[in-house]
């Protein structure tokens, strides 16, 4: 998918914030709209050597069961192997083996560099590779009957849904199983090699369900947030941010609320009792150049990182916020050399027409989501305006557990 940012994001339709009656005839005529199409936000690409190759990577390695891009494309396979090849379909490197216990590949991810790649398989294995010698760095393992109370891991043949590492870092990554376990795994590299495990998250014993789990990127420039290591993790009941940097610790969590009819808690929406979906997307810290004017003499523009986040059909938009003075690229000014303080301030919120499954951050001001029928949605968070941009028929997108 390429964003075309050059173009207008003039909307087909402004959505403002709708009085009751205007807000349910949106869901009760979901089904007899007719679509609007446009290209104006982003194009579709297809990958057509890559392609063209499927078939036959398939048939030499087995079928693909989990993927990620970067300068080359990675592809995990059910026979727990790993395949690496460029954009041209030709592959560079083949790790793992067919015979090893571990099971199919569930999840993959390139480092910020691509130089180190990590995949999650269904055993509830999780290694990190350096693909392009093609030796492993470190292998978690899931957790056995004999480990004492004090041992975190993924439970034994629960499949890693996730895996993502955490900013510019290759020795710092978090995992997540279908189980709801959530883990922070750090490879201390001295005279041995040792990995250090915090669990984040443990399935409730309710009807706690796990969504999403995230890591905040590296953004355009250096920011304060960069030495904080945030990672988000989102289930059906909380939205909970950890600092996992220099020791983990809980820095924000919110609890969800169910929508309602005009503000009465007690009156919920009739689609508030249906299945929950959610999803999360880190906008990282951005530098935007602009041509100086005599007014504003400055020629770059600063943000701080922000988090979208969506529980069934609402959209929350919360941006992290400095408690003291900061510089331009956003490093602490007060003499003292100790880390940002953060808050996270909520900026924005909207209702969407389904129950919101995937979120994407495509601009500073403009994020992607999909709704559970695969309708595409632009939302410009601070203009408040909605447009619905591509549909999708129904089972022709793969890849997400929906």
């Amino acid at each position: 998918m390429d964003v075309d940012t050059s173009v207008s994001l003039t909307p087909l339709s402004t959505l403002e914030t709708s009085p009751e009656t205007e807000y349910e005839s949106r869901i009760a005529n979901l089904n007899s709209t007719p679509v609007q199409c446009t290209t104006e936000h982003f194009s579709w690409r297809q990958l057509t050597d890559v392609s063209e190759k499927l078939s036959e990577l398939q048939e030499q390695f087995g079928q693909i069961s989990a993927s990620c891009m970067g300068d080359c494309v990675a592809l995990g396979t059910v026979r727990g192997l790993v395949i690496v090849a460029d954009y041209l379909g030709r592959v560079k490197a083949m790790l793992g083996s067919p015979t090893s216990s571990y099971g199919e590949i569930s999840a993959v991810a390139f480092s910020a560099d691509y130089l180190a790649l990590v995949a999650g398989y269904a055993s509830g294995y999780v290694i990190v590779w350096d693909w392009a010698k093609g030796t492993t760095v470190s292998v978690s393992r899931p957790l056995q009957p004999s480990d004492g109370p004090g041992v975190a891991g993924h439970p034994v043949d629960m499949a890693v849904t996730f895996v993502g590492f955490i900013g510019a870092s290759k020795h710092r990554y978090i995992s997540s199983s279908a189980g709801g376990y959530v883990l922070y795994h750090h490879i201390v590299r001295r005279l041995l090699t040792t990995m250090s495990t915090v669990q984040l998250s443990s399935p409730d014993q309710t009807t706690d369900i796990l969504f999403e789990a995230a890591p905040l990127a590296y953004g355009g420039y250096e920011c304060s947030t960069d030495d904080l290591g945030l990672v988000a993790v989102l289930t059906s009941a909380h939205l909970t941010i950890f600092k996992t940097r220099h020791g983990v610790e809980q820095r924000y969590r919110q609890g969800c609320q169910s929508p309602t009819i005009g503000g009465n808690a007690k009156k919920q929406r009739p689609f508030a009792k249906r299945p929950y979906a959610g999803c999360l997307s880190w906008l990282p810290a951005l530098k935007h150049q602009r041509a100086a004017t005599a007014t504003d003499p400055v020629a770059s523009h600063f943000t701080l990182p922000k988090l979208a986040y969506s529980w069934g059909t609402s959209i929350h938009v919360l941006a992290l916020e400095l408690d003291h003075k900061v510089a331009a690229n956003g490093a602490p000014l007060d003499s003292s050399g100790s880390l940002a303080r953060l808050r996270f301030e909520p900026v924005s919120k909207w209702e969407a027409i389904e129950d919101v499954v995937f979120c994407r951050w495509i601009d500073d001001d403009v994020l992607l989501y999909m709704t559970r029928s695969q309708r595409i949605f632009v939302f410009e968070t601070n203009l408040r305006q909605e447009t619905e941009v591509s549909a999708s028929p129904p089972g022709s997108i793969a890849g997400r557990p929906w």
